[in-house]
């Protein structure tokens, strides 16, 4: 227990990578639409996706924690199970408060400012936000965490078997997803496909990824535990 709290401990002093850089991404896009929005006619909504911006720099803070800071963990003698679990931690704590954030902002667009008095959805938007309130808390909590894992493995999987391991998998991933599109185009299937997505709630899409999230954690392990310092 001790040194999966020296991992927690380790990964907190990395604010700057798990809270400044992305909050500053975010706000930057925030501010931009902002301005687009005070300058839209008035009534007409400005509705933006700058949101995505911090779920893609999740999956990089995934990639870039497992490579920064693996090498040095294993320096100190620190089990690759300790690392697994502090890491682990280590993101859940830290994509809770930004859920939590993220649901603060969502309450202040739509229920405290009018929408930032420009009628700016950014925070808040639909479908996003359906259901109750707190879905705008777990819903982005389980969303980060599924793209912090996703790179955590793929930081992990170029550990164990490196650039021709990432070629191999980059090559396999191209073909099924080529042969998958072919199948979903010549059986009529693509139809089918975006109305299963249309009848789904955006909790139940967040929900859906959770095993996924499990099953990328569990490859994420089984690489730690194989690959070289």
């Amino acid at each position: 227990m001790n040194r999966t709290q020296a991992i927690i401990r380790m990964h907190s002093r990395n604010k700057q990578q798990w809270f400044y850089v992305p909050w500053i991404i975010l706000m930057s896009s925030f501010v931009v639409n902002l301005i687009i929005g005070a300058i839209n006619p008035a009534g007409e909504g400005t509705y933006t996706g700058g949101l995505v911006s911090i779920f893609i720099y999740t999956f990089v803070i995934g990639i870039l924690s497992f490579v920064q800071t693996f090498p040095f963990a294993l320096g100190l003698s620190v089990r690759r199970k300790d690392y697994y679990w502090g890491t682990i931690a280590s993101a859940v704590g830290a994509f809770a408060i930004t859920a939590l954030l993220l649901f603060l902002f969502s309450i202040a667009e739509s229920e405290w400012t009018n929408y930032w008095g420009v009628n700016l959805h950014f925070f808040e938007l639909p479908y996003w936000s359906d259901g109750s309130s707190i879905n705008r808390f777990w819903i982005p909590l389980l969303l980060l965490l599924n793209q912090f894992v996703l790179g955590f493995a793929i930081g992990g999987f170029y550990r164990r078997f490196g650039k021709i391991g990432m070629l191999v998998i980059a090559i396999a991933f191209i073909v099924l997803g080529t042969l998958a599109s072919f199948l979903l185009v010549t059986n009529g299937y693509w139809a089918n496909l975006f109305d299963w997505f249309g009848d789904q709630t955006m909790a139940e899409l967040a929900l859906y990824t959770l095993p996924i999230t499990v099953l990328l954690g569990g490859l994420a392990y089984w690489f730690i535990r194989r690959a070289t310092a």
